[in-house]
């Protein structure tokens, strides 16, 4: 069976992106097929330490503008935009807390690792930002420069205390302004950012600890 809304990993393109700019008519009821785009986790940096306790992440909050399956961009004059005819697989809280639930598991600092929706408790608790996930145009270039920043808090669950704030960013340019070099981009520029996360997250739990 033919999707439209296949994945893009699954029949890869070389389509340029077209930004939404200006919308059609407010009462067309038919809308046009656009291509789903997933991200992969990569391979964090392993963990020097190993807790026997549970983190728990939860759910990231992205900032006003970011909250949803929209690809977001950034243009000159601070205009931030979205693509047309492409969206994330999920809105994209869920993709990133999807996405930093299998690095932290990668890493192997914690026995377990679980959504904040799950039933299971944890000791320690990770909360996480998203700050910025957009292709930005603003230097005029070409392709955009891709840009990602999470700022985020790990602390004690039951004691409410927190442990330590953590933060991870990174700037990738695309190497072309079409899907999949951009693509590409958010892909690389998500990796560094949440390995830097996971890492510092990691040892400051491992601290609070006293593991070493």
């Amino acid at each position: 069976m033919n999707d439209p809304r296949r994945l893009a990993r699954l029949a890869p393109l070389a389509l340029p992106l077209v930004l939404l700019g200006g919308c059609g008519s407010l009462f067309e009821t038919h809308e046009k097929p656009f291509t789903v785009y997933e991200l992969k986790a990569g391979t964090p940096p392993a963990a020097t330490a190993r807790l026997a306790a549970t983190l728990v992440v939860a759910r990231p909050r992205a900032r006003p503008g970011l909250d949803s399956e929209r690809i977001a961009v950034t243009l000159p004059g601070q205009r931030l935009d979205a693509y047309g005819g492409a969206r994330w697989s999920a809105p994209l809280p869920e993709m990133v807390e999807s996405l930093l639930i299998e690095d932290f598991r990668r890493a192997g600092c914690w026995q377990s690792v679980v959504a904040g929706r799950d039933a299971f408790g944890g000791r320690y608790l990770v909360e996480t930002g998203i700050d910025a996930f957009e292709a930005d145009y603003g230097a005029g270039g070409a392709a955009p420069v891709v840009r990602v920043r999470l700022s985020g808090a790990i602390g004690l669950a039951g004691e409410r205390r927190l442990v330590a704030t953590v933060e991870g960013s990174a700037e990738v340019p695309a190497a072309a302004d079409r899907q999949r070099e951009v693509i590409a981009a958010f892909e690389r520029a998500f990796d560094q950012a949440a390995a830097q996360l996971v890492a510092a997250a990691d040892a400051a739990a491992a601290a609070d600890a006293g593991v070493r």
